[in-house]
């Protein structure tokens, strides 16, 4: 019996180690993030609403750097939710997490990708949008059942941020075709 059970005693500690550098590492992440952690809530008035559409969030990231994901604000983890897409801006409403918003004046671009983080889909099966975030750029990634309606929304919302994004689209294939109307 003592024979079976040192195997049984060094996996449990090796998982409780691994669990204390994954807490420690998050917390680590925390406070190299902390200009990040003030996510806007919607004010009450966001102005007409475009659309309303249920969504996955994958992940938030800084920009230009998909691995690096934000754990701030209910960002940090995947959630189902629904996007609301105003006027004044995008609702990211989360399940599990405070609304977060996303001003008009925020947003820095909008377009398609195929992965993010750890999550890797069809062609084109996210929608992400580049925003600033306590004066940082970041990549929210989200997935719709129709990406397409998603992305056609938004660039309505922030027609200058779809076009800047056509040209900087993150983690597209560069042996891919240009998208139309974006230079070579």
């Amino acid at each position: 019996m003592a024979d079976t059970m040192w195997p049984v005693i060094v996996v449990g500690a090796m998982v409780l180690i691994a669990l204390g550098f994954g807490v420690a590492g998050w917390r680590n992440r925390r406070a190299r993030q902390s200009a990040l952690d003030v996510v806007p809530v919607p004010p009450e008035e966001i102005g007409d609403e475009l659309a309303r559409i249920r969504v996955l969030h994958v992940a938030t990231t800084l920009a230009e750097q998909p691995l690096e994901r934000v754990v701030v604000g209910g960002l940090g983890f995947r959630a189902r939710g629904d996007v609301r897409i105003a006027r004044g801006g995008v609702v990211l409403d989360l399940a599990g997490a405070a609304p977060a918003f996303i001003p008009t004046s925020d947003i820095r671009g909008v377009g398609l990708a195929t992965w993010a983080i750890d999550r890797g889909v069809e062609k084109d099966g996210l929608v992400f949008i580049r925003w600033e975030l306590g004066g940082t750029g970041v990549d929210s990634y989200l997935r719709a059942d129709d990406p397409q309606r998603l992305l056609d929304v938004l660039s309505e919302l922030s027609p200058a941020a779809a076009a800047a994004a056509r040209s900087e689209a993150p983690n597209s294939d560069p042996t891919d075709p240009p998208q139309e109307g974006a230079p070579e």
